[in-house]
């Protein structure tokens, strides 16, 4: 996409925009093939503090995502359902119980009575 056009380089790092202004002779050898790689792709960079790049500031971070599921609502919600009453009376395969997770605030709900089988034959 970027071949044979013309384009800029802004960083934040500082080095390596006044690295193509100094001489060959005072790179480490590790640093001039660096610095050729990057040239052969443009050689004009360009300086931009970190807070001022917004766009690259954007694109470092994690994408997050707020919690859709209001857990409280969820719980209150669970112990008026006649349905789940109905399978907690009848019972069923799955026991629910609550289990704290330490050092957390979360809590397991829900745990098999089954244990899962092996898929290959012994």
């Amino acid at each position: 996409m970027l071949e044979a056009r013309d384009f800029v380089i802004y960083t934040d790092h500082k080095p390596l925009c006044h690295a193509f202004k100094t001489r060959k002779d005072k790179c480490s050898p590790r640093q001039y093939r660096h610095l050729d790689f990057i040239s052969q792709f443009s050689t004009d960079i360009r300086h931009i503090s970190g807070r001022d790049n917004v766009v690259a500031d954007t694109l470092s971070r994690i994408e997050q995502l707020d919690n859709v599921v209001d857990f409280v609502k969820l719980a209150n919600a669970q112990e008026s359902d006649p349905e789940l009453e109905q399978i907690l009376k009848d019972g069923s395969a799955l026991q629910l119980q609550k289990i704290h997770v330490p050092g957390t605030k979360q809590t397991s709900i829900a745990t098999s009575v089954h244990q899962p089988k092996d898929l290959c034959s012994h």
